[in-house]
C-alpha cells in the first residue's frame, strides 16, 4: 500500500472502531501548505477500552503496536506507535491530554478533505498546527510553520496564534519567521 492508502486505512479503522480522532502532524500541515514527504502519520485520539482494543484489531492486518508507551515531553501526552508490517511508515497515536493547548486544538478541529489521502477527517486548524510546530521547534517543524504562514498569510487568526505563542514562550520563533518572509509585491 502507498502511504496515502495507509493513512486512509487507519482513518477508516478509527471510524469502524468508533474512535474520536483528529489528524495532526505533517499530514494535517499538508492541508495548509505545499505538501511534502513524510515518514509517519500523527493521529490524536480520545479513546478508552474497549475501543482501543477494537481499533488495534481493525489495523492489525497492516500494523503492529510497539509495546513501549512514550510520553511527549512538552505536554505529557501518552503516545503509542503503530509500525507498518512491511514498510518503515509509522502511525503515532497521541492520546488527547489535559494540556490546555491540546484541548483547545481538539475543540477547534474541522472536518475537511485531506490533501494527502483525499478522504474527509477531523483535522487540526492551520493556526493550531503552527502553534504546535513552533512549540516542538525541531528543524522540520520550523520549516513547516514557515510554509503554513507563507501559504495561509492573512487568512490566519493572528491574535489566537500570538496568544498561545506568548503562553508557550515561543513568540520569538514566530516573529523570526514572520520577519524573514519577504513582503508581497
Amino acid at each position: 500500500m502507498k502511504q496515502s492508502e495507509l493513512v486512509a486505512f487507519v482513518l477508516e479503522a478509527a471510524d469502524r472502531a468508533a474512535v474520536s480522532c483528529m489528524v495532526g502532524g505533517s499530514v494535517a500541515c499538508m492541508n495548509y501548505m505545499i505538501p511534502r514527504a513524510t515518514k509517519d502519520f500523527d493521529l490524536v485520539i480520545q479513546i478508552q477500552e474497549p475501543q482501543f482494543t477494537a481499533f488495534l484489531q481493525e489495523v492489525d492486518s497492516q500494523f503492529q503496536l510497539d509495546p513501549q508507551v512514550y510520553i511527549e515531553t512538552l505536554t505529557g501526552t501518552k503516545r503509542y506507535i503503530l509500525k507498518h508490517r512491511t514498510t518503515a511508515f509509522d502511525v503515532e497515536l497521541f492520546i488527547l491530554s489535559e494540556d490546555p493547548h491540546h484541548l483547545s486544538m481538539w475543540s477547534r478541529k474541522r472536518l475537511r478533505r485531506q490533501v494527502f489521502c483525499t478522504r474527509d477527517a477531523w483535522t487540526a486548524t492551520a493556526e493550531d498546527m503552527i502553534i504546535q510546530k513552533l512549540r516542538w521547534a525541531r528543524p522540520q517543524d520550523l520549516v513547516d510553520a514557515d510554509s503554513m504562514i507563507v501559504v495561509q498569510g492573512d487568512e490566519l487568526d493572528w491574535p489566537y496564534i500570538e496568544h498561545w505563542c506568548d503562553l508557550h514562550g515561543t513568540r520569538d520563533r514566530l516573529e523570526k519567521i514572520r520577519a524573514d518572509i519577504p513582503p508581497v509585491t
